[in-house]
């Protein structure tokens, strides 16, 4: 005999298919609103490798890689790359020594990474482009005798010295910074400046290589045979346009602000966007661009290997997350902003290279400033909401910037190294 519900438990089960029915529908709206970054990602994603989105899609293929017949090349080019021992940066080495540069410089933290890398590099040019001409074959890579440190000023600067007078590097036409670190604690900070590490490496080491390297940038103007058109590369991050990131009245965490490891990173590589536009302003009037440029949803080892602020119960997540195909870009791909930031002589300084899908996609080149008059952050062509006027860049995939954070920024960055770049 089927016992009769009490109306407690009557109520009990109504209240409980009411519930499921109500997690149902959320979970399926869930899925749709998350369905639709993903639908427009690919859909704008194909629609560019078709060379629909307003110019044919910048790529290089492997048969363009040798040979006399190359689209795109880097002859008479001298490229210093930062972090070239992995991901966008070693692939963008690789990419411009197959591409015919004149010489690509290596600057890792490793010296046995950079060896490693050099190595690579060579045996992969070597059976690319010298097939049957092994004996024609001169390597192009250039492994610096000493080691680049980014975390310790003074060893950056023996790095600079040591290359300046290293024997056949006597200009240089591109400066690729690069090299960065994600997601580290607060303490301890970096002995030699006391700034937050994220802060030193990312941002405030490349400004005083960058000033040291000046010199060999000046140089190219007097060199004959040598591309013209030196330029300073500032990679950034998807994270340099967070609105909520950013404080130059407590940049280095020290005056209450709430430290989050991911903030400090994002701080860091607006820094970066900072900085490539006060090069753009001082630089660009003696002959030296200024571009910066971001590689979209990247699957790199920086990516992969810093989720440190998850718990070990969340870990499938970074799995998820770093070794997806969807919605991101091997190292080649997201190294393609760097090489066209440097092979394409029509961008303007000042600009920023970017993906097409702002995630994924070839590089296109993107306005550095969001035009004020259709930005919400806007109002009679002044800035009256700096938090819309961030988001709306951000959406858009362009970079907005008030010109007092560039000026603030230099002028901290100039009192903890010492240095001007003027």
């Amino acid at each position: 005999m089927v016992r009769k519900l009490t109306p407690r438990e009557l109520r009990q089960r109504r209240a409980t298919i009411k519930f499921g029915k109500i997690f149902t529908a959320l979970s399926v709206g869930l899925w749709f609103l998350s369905s639709i970054p993903y639908i427009f990602i690919r859909v704008g994603t194909f629609l560019d490798n078709k060379g629909l989105l307003g110019e044919a899609p910048w790529t290089i293929k492997s048969k363009e890689m040798c040979g006399e017949q190359r689209e795109k090349n880097a002859e008479g080019r001298v490229v210093v790359v930062t972090g070239a021992n992995s991901g966008i940066g070693y692939e963008a080495a690789k990419t411009l020594a197959l591409l015919n540069a004149e010489k690509v410089v290596l600057g890792c933290r490793s010296k046995g990474k950079c060896e490693h890398s050099k190595a690579m590099i060579d045996a992969e040019r070597l059976e690319l482009c010298f097939k049957g001409q092994e004996k024609d074959f001169t390597s192009n890579v250039v492994d610096p005798s000493l080691s680049l440190d980014l975390g310790d000023l003074d060893a950056v600067k023996k790095w600079a010295e040591s290359l300046s007078a290293q024997e056949g590097v006597d200009y240089v036409t591109d400066l690729v910074l690069n090299a960065g670190i994600m997601s580290t604690p607060l303490e301890p900070r970096n002995p030699g400046t006391g700034l937050e590490n994220q802060l030193h490496t990312n941002h405030v080491a490349h400004f005083y290589l960058t000033s040291l390297m000046l010199p060999l940038l000046e140089s190219v103007s007097a060199m004959e045979g040598a591309v013209k058109d030196s330029k300073v590369v500032t990679i950034a991050s998807l994270a340099a346009q967070s609105p909520f990131s950013y404080s130059l009245s407590d940049i280095n965490f020290t005056s209450g602000r709430s430290f989050s490891s991911l903030t400090a990173y994002s701080q860091s590589k607006r820094a970066n966007l900072l900085f490539a536009q006060h090069l753009h302003s001082t630089l660009s009037p003696k002959g030296i661009k200024s571009l910066a440029a971001h590689p979209g949803y990247t699957r790199t080892n920086l990516f992969h290997n810093n989720w440190h602020f998850l718990p070990k119960q969340l870990d499938f997540i970074k799995d998820i997350a770093s070794e997806n195909t969807l919605f991101s870009m091997s190292s080649y791909d997201g190294s393609m902003m760097t090489v066209r930031s440097i092979l394409d002589v029509d961008i303007p300084s000042g600009s920023y290279v970017t993906p097409a899908m702002y995630a994924t996609g070839t590089p296109v080149v993107s306005r550095p400033k969001v035009s004020k008059w259709w930005n919400p952050g806007y109002k009679d062509g002044v800035i009256m909401y700096p938090f819309m006027e961030n988001v709306w860049s951000w959406i858009w995939g362009g970079f907005s910037f008030k010109d007092e954070d560039v000026k603030g920024l230099n002028e901290f960055t100039e009192k903890v190294t010492g240095v001007k770049i003027e």
